[in-house]
């Protein structure tokens, strides 16, 4: 009875030697493979987006209105994929005068500029926007003339929707400072 009492237990001293090894095993395993991924990301860069970086300019009645798209990267640390987008910045003046935006190289003021998967166009940039003087966020467009790779129209939509919006917690008609629904031509 003793010596099939010691053999019980050496069996299970060997299971458990051999589940804590496997899970070793496969804990290694799993780090490995996190760490090859990471290494071997993809990096998703949307066609056509490369069509969208540069400088935009819109003259008309003293009013100039430039932005300047470039390019940037998100990196999602879990899959190790990088995604390609345009990020930039605006400047909008009145018979000389700043309006709106930074002169140059200013924080950015459009961000996550992609193509969105509703409409799946490479021709339309759809982005978020940022006025500067009031911080009033809002939805935008940039769409390529047809026939002319040198032309956009800008459209922006209120991101609180329609007319209303609220400024320092008082809801009220918000018109935006910065001219909408307009054709920029490539400057550079």
């Amino acid at each position: 009875m003793l010596n099939s009492i010691k053999k019980i237990k050496k069996i299970k001293m060997k299971k458990g030697a051999i589940l804590f090894m496997m899970i070793l095993i496969t804990g290694f395993g799993f780090a490995q493979s996190k760490d090859n991924r990471n290494e071997s990301g993809r990096h998703l860069k949307p066609a056509g987006l490369n069509k969208f970086y540069g400088t935009w300019k819109y003259e008309g009645q003293g009013d100039v209105f430039t932005i300047v798209l470039t390019k940037d990267e998100y990196y999602n640390k879990n899959s190790g994929d990088k995604l390609d987008f345009a990020v930039g910045y605006h400047s909008y003046k009145r018979d000389g005068v700043m309006i709106d935006g930074y002169d140059a190289g200013g924080n950015n003021t459009i961000t996550t500029g992609s193509f969105d998967k509703k409409v799946n166009n490479e021709n339309i940039l759809s982005f978020r926007f940022r006025e500067t003087k009031n911080r009033v966020n809002a939805r935008g467009t940039l769409t390529y003339v047809k026939g002319n790779p040198d032309k956009l129209i800008f459209k922006l939509i209120l991101a609180e929707g329609g007319g209303m919006i609220s400024i320092d917690g008082k809801g009220s008609q918000y018109k935006l400072h910065v001219p909408n629904n307009i054709e920029l031509k490539r400057v550079k």
